[in-house]
């Protein structure tokens, strides 16, 4: 009914005359470049909450009006579900029918949203309980309220009251801290001192059997056998609190030798401009994109060449002390790992019907019968999307 009224004013001419209300009243032509359709689907600029990298920068949501006192938009935010006021808004002047598929419900919340404001409903009191019956000072209600009080019986709270209210994060903090370790370890030395380094150790090297990345073998002569080094590192989340601890085992690349360890090390990587170019792409075509990280991608890749490491210091077979690894897969550290990666995946990509870019070699695209698929690669880090026709 506002937003009637405020296009009303501006819109229609007072009878016998060529001018609008608003020009009668204020002596001056009214902007209307502003004006949307009431109800088409909008873009709302995610930018009071928390962000990271790879989190999408806008919350879909439904015009719903112009704000009273500022030249902001009044939206309905389909994520939060909830009304806000914004000025950093797209909208996408749709027919009112096409709202359903964003929102399922909202046609009906747009509806009974001014008879809720206009006719507040009737407030059911609750019985009067001997406790509150005590008090001396009885607050009042400043006004009708939609709210219906209930008193919640004690027996049938869990845990203590005196503890207060613990919140669905700080549970999770708890139980995070139970499982995981403050501190970072300098060396392994320090690291076998805690078990739960221990068990990030051993999960690490339980990822390498799985994967069948090593062969425990004698050690040859005149051969270079590359050391290894733990590399620790705590997970966190946005808070700041400690989730997970991950150890991971690196080959000591620098002591490889050329011709001997390795030959080439070159691997595309995507540039910036390509995946803001991806990202505009998508934005016209109106497809939506998705992030995938490989966990041990490098795990992944093969060799070409025969390469040894040592074993994993704190993890010696003590029935084979002077044995070595010879590598079958490529290890974190080693020079020709991200080509070996890269290797891999695009022989994957390419068997699937995907198509390499001809200027960008890290863009696949594959096309089927109008439908569009497009991934882009950044090491182990891969956006893809699709349209369909």
């Amino acid at each position: 009914m506002n937003i009637a009224c405020h296009v009303h004013n501006r819109v229609k001419l007072r009878a016998g005359t060529t001018t609008t209300l608003y020009e009668l009243w204020k002596g001056r032509k009214p902007t209307v470049k502003y004006f949307h359709v009431f109800g088409s689907k909008c873009y709302i600029l995610e930018d009071r909450d928390y962000r990271r990298k790879m989190d999408p920068k806008s919350d879909e949501g439904i015009f719903m009006g112009y704000s009273t006192n500022s030249r902001a938009y009044r939206v309905y935010n389909s994520r939060t579900q909830v009304v806000m006021e914004s000025i950093s808004v797209v909208i996408d002047d749709v027919a009112k029918d096409q709202i359903s598929e964003v929102v399922p419900g909202v046609e009906a919340y747009v509806e009974t949203s001014a008879q809720e404001k206009v006719i507040p409903e009737t407030v059911q009191e609750p019985e009067p309980d001997i406790e509150e019956a005590e008090q001396d000072n009885v607050e009042t209600s400043k006004g009708p309220s939609t709210r219906v009080k209930k008193n919640h019986p004690q027996d049938l709270i869990i845990g203590d009251l005196d503890q207060g209210i613990r919140t669905r994060r700080s549970n999770d903090i708890v139980s995070n801290s139970c499982f995981v370790s403050k501190f970072e370890p300098k060396n392994v030395k320090e690291a076998l001192t805690d078990e739960f380094w221990i068990e990030a150790m051993q999960e690490e090297l339980n990822q390498f059997k799985r994967s069948e990345v090593w062969d425990l073998v004698p050690r040859p002569d005149d051969i270079n056998v590359i050391g290894t080094k733990w590399i620790y590192k705590n997970k966190s989340d946005k808070n700041g609190t400690v989730t997970r601890n991950k150890a991971r085992l690196f080959a000591q690349g620098y002591t490889q030798v050329e011709n001997l360890d390795f030959d080439e090390t070159f691997a595309p990587v995507a540039r910036l401009e390509s995946i803001r170019l991806l990202l505009g792409v998508a934005c016209i075509l109106k497809f939506k994109l998705f992030q995938m990280d490989v966990k041990s991608a490098f795990l992944n890749g093969y060799l070409h060449e025969e390469v040894y490491v040592e074993q994993p210091k704190g993890f010696i077979d003590p029935s084979f002390p002077d044995h070595v690894y010879k590598l079958k897969k490529a290890l974190y550290g080693l020079k020709q790992a991200p080509k070996a990666w890269y290797e891999r995946l695009t022989k994957l990509l390419i068997n699937q019907g995907y198509k390499k870019g001809g200027t960008d070699k890290t863009l696949f695209v594959k096309e089927v019968k109008g439908r569009l698929m497009i991934a882009q690669i950044y090491v182990d880090d891969i956006v893809f999307g699709g349209i369909l026709n």
